[in-house]
């Protein structure tokens, strides 16, 4: 793991085109009330600890969007920058997946609507699917990988 902070940061959402988040430093002495998010604005939190080998962590603490992955890549041209500078930085680029949840609550005026049952099989796996992404992160393996397999023919030893 490199020691300085990541410096190229950029973020998706449901593999849109990649965009720069605005960047703020939080450090572990700091309020936590800082990170309280305003209306209409996404939190996401990045925590890396540049002591650790392990990828850092990404979190989101808005009710509106979800982290569904991080991807770690060589910045295209970021080594050669950072020599014509004379900066030293962490030529890794960091690159946040996300998605946004768009349902609202289920309102009672619209329980009376009727959608074909292929088009409520479609959502249900889409949300599915969405769902599973979202819960296996950071985990690079599903939970269900992770358990050995269950035997009908074992009985609980007495």
């Amino acid at each position: 793991m490199h020691r300085d902070p990541p410096f190229y940061i950029l973020s998706t959402t449901n593999n849109a085109p990649l965009v720069h988040p605005t960047i703020q430093y939080h450090y572990r002495d700091d309020s936590p009330l800082a990170l309280v998010p305003q209306p209409s604005e996404q939190v996401l939190v990045l925590d890396y600890d540049p002591e650790s080998s392990a990828p850092p962590i990404i979190q989101s603490i808005s009710p509106s969007i979800s982290v569904t992955g991080l991807r770690v890549e060589e910045a295209p041209g970021a080594s050669a920058a950072a020599a014509d500078e004379g900066v030293p930085r962490n030529d890794r680029m960091f690159i946040i997946e996300t998605t946004i949840a768009h349902d609202k609550p289920l309102d009672a005026s619209v329980v009376d609507e009727r959608k074909p049952p292929h088009t409520v099989l479609a959502q249900f796996k889409q949300r599915n699917a969405l769902l599973r992404q979202s819960l296996v992160y950071p985990n690079t393996e599903s939970p269900i990988a992770q358990q050995p397999p269950a035997k009908l023919d074992d009985q609980p030893e007495a």
